[in-house]
């Protein structure tokens, strides 16, 4: 059973990154990166099979990057790290003058290990360690954020002359990771917040909120944005200089166009007239899209024909799990997997095989650590097949553990689907 090339397939391939859009292959991932996968799992038997590995296609993160300049181009994203810390992600957008939004110490020494100005980096982290604000006056990062009065007594006795950005409670009720309940100040807090700050002589230049992780719902940005404008307002009375908005994260690439019309309109709305300078924290926007992680099959288990349990019938065991890269599964469905390998043979994309539904496992002996449920795949699938899940770039690689012994770190095939971004390989 041949691989299916751009030469060999039914499928419709486009130029642009030939991304392919057939039901096995998947809407985002491109034929460049099947190759690269189907190269890894045809090297020489030396290769250690057992373990997954990940292909990241940096082009994808440029050119999402030209994306968000296009459709938002008054506002700059600073990439949150803590998604996906790979060097490579922070090269690509170093170059293309990207910021960074960073959460401690160990974020902002890596990007500035990159050669990313100070200048460039929001210290994103409400509560911050002290230790970690002192490194960020030493190494001259000012901009950072704070939602209460105990975090104002400690940038004062430590970092007086930073450049205070005020964290606003907002939400996205249909975000898949709310944020509300742990950060951001009230209205009537912010206002308090800003008078103490001035009666300090510390600078507040700007507001900044996020109304979730994932968010799904383009119309949450108007009340945030409408907040933002009210508490602005009261900084500018209170004699702060105020000049940022900071609209946070939660950017998706599959509803990005509906949140950019949204954010114009809202920024349009409330901002109209208004000398500011805006900038957002989009981490899964960039990242999501970038990985592809192969898995390697190592167990199977089916009930007999006449087992009571019909829904549960066969079951699939992979080398990875909740407890390595898809330790978001436990909070969300995945992405659904593809068939890589089957039998031995790379699977063509117009495979017309007899599928049935599976329970996906990772391979710990945690009874929680279930992929999936009720997957359709092939009937054939067997012992030492492989399959691949697109879009596994946001909250991944960086969250894995080594729980039951099994590693947690995964090669890293890079390549570009774009020749613009053939030099970050």
């Amino acid at each position: 059973m041949p691989y299916a090339t751009e030469e060999t397939s039914s499928v419709a391939w486009f130029p642009e990154g030939n991304l392919c859009h057939s039901k096995t292959c998947g809407p985002r991932t491109n034929g460049i990166v099947l190759e690269a996968m189907k190269g890894k799992l045809s090297q020489p038997s030396e290769w250690d099979r057992s373990e997954p590995f990940c292909v990241m296609d940096l082009g994808y993160v440029y050119n999402e990057y030209q994306r968000w300049t296009s459709l938002l181009p008054d506002v700059k994203p600073f990439y949150a790290v803590k998604c996906n810390p790979d060097t490579h992600i922070i090269k690509v957008l170093n170059a293309m003058n990207s910021g960074f939004d960073c959460a401690s110490r160990n974020e902002m020494e890596l990007v500035m290990s990159q050669g990313v100005a100070p200048e460039r980096i929001i210290f994103a982290n409400p509560c911050k360690k002290i230790s970690d604000l002192e490194y960020a006056q030493q190494s001259g990062v000012r901009k950072m954020t704070f939602d209460n009065e105990a975090e104002l007594q400690k940038i004062r006795q430590r970092f007086p002359d930073a450049q205070l950005i005020l964290r606003c409670l907002a939400s996205d009720p249909s975000a898949t990771y709310s944020l509300g309940s742990k950060f951001g100040a009230s209205s009537a807090t912010s206002v308090k917040l800003l008078q103490c700050a001035k009666s300090w002589g510390l600078s507040v230049v700007g507001v900044s909120f996020h109304i979730g992780s994932n968010a799904k719902d383009p119309t949450a940005f108007d009340k945030a944005i409408q907040n933002s404008r009210e508490v602005f307002d009261a900084g500018l009375r209170t004699g702060h200089d105020m000049h940022l908005l900071d609209i946070g994260g939660g950017f998706s690439a599959h509803n990005f166009d509906a949140m950019a019309s949204s954010i114009r309109q809202c920024i349009g709305k409330y901002f109209c007239g208004i000398d500011v300078e805006i900038v957002a924290e989009p981490g899964r926007y960039f990242a999501a899209g970038a990985l592809t992680l192969a898995c390697g099959i190592i167990g199977r288990r089916d009930a007999a024909a006449n087992d009571e349990d019909k829904e549960n019938r066969h079951m699939l065991y992979l080398n990875d799990g909740v407890y390595g890269t898809f330790i978001c599964n436990i909070f969300e469905p995945g992405p659904q997997p593809k068939v890589l390998r089957a039998s031995g043979d790379f699977y063509p994309l117009d495979s017309e095989d007899e599928y049935e539904r599976y329970i996906i496992w990772g391979p710990t002996c945690d009874g929680t650590d279930c992929v999936a449920e009720s997957v359709a795949l092939p009937k054939s699938l067997a012992i030492d097949d492989w399959l691949y899940f697109p879009e596994m770039g946001a909250y991944s690689t960086c969250l894995s553990t080594g729980f039951n012994g099994f590693h947690s770190d995964r090669e890293t095939i890079y390549m570009s689907s774009d020749p613009a971004a053939d030099i970050y390989l």
